[in-house]
């Protein structure tokens, strides 16, 4: 009797599991879902690193975690991204130190790395960690580290012979006015989108702008020449988080975010170079003709 009453207990028991419905388990659980921004257009070559690493974290967080890209300046200013980041409102933006200089002068310090720019050497000499400490006092974000290598050069529609800009009109960000307006530019701050306009109108004689982007938004067929070596090697692409956010996360997210965006910072150089080497071939079928300056004449620009 003992044994057909467990007999039974144990056909109901395996009956009730069967027809139980399913209760997900922790790696079923809605994933965490964190908004990604950028300070440029989605297409734009300077993202392709940046979109690199949003796509390795979500196929490595194993469900538990999402980065979910909602888009660029068409969704908040480039000069303006850092203010929905500090309330929350975004997670992530991807930006050039420029556009948030002036709530965040001090992250400019990745502009002035001169030969030894890198975001791997950047990262290894502490740079991130310092920049983290600032900018989670003064605005509230987490600085996680940066996606570009990114050498800059002056693109001009009158030659120069040496590092003399007098009588010129230039577009510029705050970053690139010290050295524009140390050697006698006129400068111009303009969004991007603006400046194909303003080198048609004459508004200004050219532009300081990355090596590696001249081409494709279009700006390569309204000037006339580039000024080599670089004027600038900087350390680009930013990625900042809000830091409550990012902080709320399990230790092993944040671990994954940031071994992942190393793993970015130690491909970027060899990445971008390969990038200005066909940028290059383009602007000289395009007609655009290489200016090269005296070494002097860049340790120059370099004190300024």
């Amino acid at each position: 009797m003992k044994t057909a009453r467990w007999w039974l207990l144990s056909v109901v028991a395996v009956a009730v599991l069967l027809l139980a419905p399913d209760t997900p388990g922790p790696a079923a659980q809605t994933p965490v879902t964190l908004k990604a921004v950028s300070a440029w257009t989605k297409s734009w070559v300077v993202m392709d690193m940046y979109l690199e690493w949003i796509k390795r974290v979500n196929e490595r967080a194993g469900g538990r975690l999402k980065i979910e890209y909602i888009g660029g300046p068409e969704v908040y200013p480039a000069f303006e991204q850092l203010d929905p980041l500090k309330r929350g409102v975004i997670d992530f933006i991807v930006t050039s130190p420029a556009y948030v200089a002036g709530a965040l002068p001090e992250v400019n310090a990745t502009w002035f790395m001169f030969d030894a720019s890198d975001p791997a050497k950047a990262r290894e000499i502490g740079l991130f960690d310092r920049i983290d400490r600032i900018t989670r006092e003064k605005a509230g974000v987490a600085a996680v580290g940066a996606t570009l290598w990114m050498p800059f050069s002056v693109y001009l529609n009158k030659p120069i012979e040496k590092a003399d800009l007098r009588g010129l009109k230039m577009r510029s960000t705050p970053i690139y006015d010290p050295v524009l307006k140390g050697l006698g530019a006129a400068t111009v701050s303009t969004p991007p989108a603006e400046i194909i306009p303003a080198l048609q109108t004459g508004v200004v004689d050219g532009i300081a702008w990355p090596a590696i982007f001249i081409v494709q938004p279009g700006y390569a067929r309204y000037v006339k020449y580039k000024v080599m070596p670089w004027w600038w090697l900087a350390v680009e692409g930013h990625v900042y988080a809000n830091a409550r956010s990012f902080d709320a996360l399990p230790a092993d997210l944040k671990k994954l975010l940031v071994d992942t965006l190393k793993e970015i910072e130690r491909e970027s150089k060899r990445y971008y170079q390969g990038k200005e080497n066909a940028e290059d071939e383009q602007l000289k079928r395009a007609g655009v003709k290489i200016i090269e300056l005296p070494r002097a004449e860049i340790e120059k620009l370099k004190r300024i």
